[in-house]
């Protein structure tokens, strides 16, 4: 299974592309969202996907300038751009950045599966460097519910393991811990600006580098600590009732960021920390449970309840609901003796 994110400021064709996705991949491949290039970036961040497909004209940052972006950090990654303008200038820039997948709106599925599976073709290694990443950002993810020794045995092993590629592949290596280094960095930085962050020698050896990266962790640790002790709960809980009240609303990541007084990276970050979820997991699941209501309590068909509780189509609702409650919403009725 492979990631892939799908960044869209227009509702309908984001949702449209992630139904694809679906239709195309089933169980192969998970589907993320984001709103503009700001989000699509901090998700970045958080979910190190396989494939970007991304609009160039969106809000806060556009398509190419998030491709330059992650160039710019050597996130391993490839691109399909989708775009309403035929734009000879566009292309070449794209082309800069190796993207050879330019479709033109509206998609088709067909175009879309075509492109996917050319970008399959040249992921060489990408799906093992961003195991590696998936395997790390958990880790991150469970500090904060983590005893110190217990966060420094699984670094150590997930650093011993990156180490180890010295042999088998040296560039894999080299580019992961680099990647490891600034996210740690970054989440130092962000969470606790005055926070001195250790340095890491080029030429450090192997016991050093786990010792650098268990640093690292502690400081985390130890913030996470401190902020059990603040309003934390209170925040979460004005969040989720904000959500419960606007669900029917296509709610973005930096609507949320702004609502709750943080960067879009640090809420998504913790707001999974705080839920279990992403905000378009919590989302949905706010749909899917306010559906069941209306399953039970009306006699509305399918489409009528998917625009009620905010899906953009009715397969998608269908899709959803059946993930969600392990059945269809037909099946869910029969099973409430409706």
């Amino acid at each position: 299974m492979y990631h892939i994110l799908v960044a869209e400021d227009e509702p309908w064709i984001r949702n449209s592309i992630v139904e694809m996705l679906i239709r195309i991949g089933g169980e192969s491949l998970s589907v993320s969202e984001a709103t503009n290039g700001e989000e699509a970036w901090a998700l970045i961040q958080e979910q190190w996907p396989t494939v970007l497909i991304t609009d160039i004209m969106m809000p806060q940052m556009d398509g190419l300038s998030l491709i330059q972006k992650i160039h710019e950090h050597g996130i391993p990654m490839t691109f399909i751009i989708i775009s309403g303008y035929d734009n000879f200038q566009y292309a070449q820039k794209a082309i800069r950045y190796g993207i050879s997948e330019y479709l033109l709106k509206p998609v088709e599925m067909e175009q879309l599966r075509e492109a996917l599976h050319r970008s399959e073709q040249n992921m060489g290694n990408l799906k093992e460097i961003n195991a590696y990443m998936s395997r790390f950002q958990q880790l991150v993810n469970a500090l904060a519910e983590m005893d110190p020794q217990t966060a420094s045995r699984k670094m150590s092993d997930i650093i011993d393991s990156v180490l180890n590629l010295r042999y088998m592949n040296p560039a894999a290596r080299s580019n992961l811990l680099r990647l490891f280094k600034w996210k740690l960095n970054g989440m130092v930085k962000e969470l606790s600006p005055g926070q001195s962050v250790p340095l890491l020698q080029e030429e450090a050896v192997d016991p050093e580098i786990i010792r650098y990266f268990n640093n690292l962790a502690m400081i985390l640790i130890m913030y996470y600590t401190e902020q059990n002790n603040t309003n934390n709960n209170q925040i979460i809980k004005r969040v989720c009732e904000y959500i419960h009240t606007q669900y029917k609303r296509d709610i973005s990541l930096t609507e949320m960021a702004r609502f709750a007084s943080m960067s879009i990276s640090y809420f998504s970050s913790w707001f999974k920390r705080c839920t279990g979820r992403t905000l378009v997991q919590y989302i949905q699941d706010v749909r899917v449970d306010k559906a069941k209501e209306l399953l039970i309590k009306t006699q509305l068909k399918n489409y009528e309840i998917a625009e009620q509780v905010g899906f953009a189509t009715q397969p998608y609702f269908i899709r959803v609901f059946k993930k969600s409650a392990g059945v269809s919403p037909n099946e869910f009725r029969k099973r409430m003796g409706l």
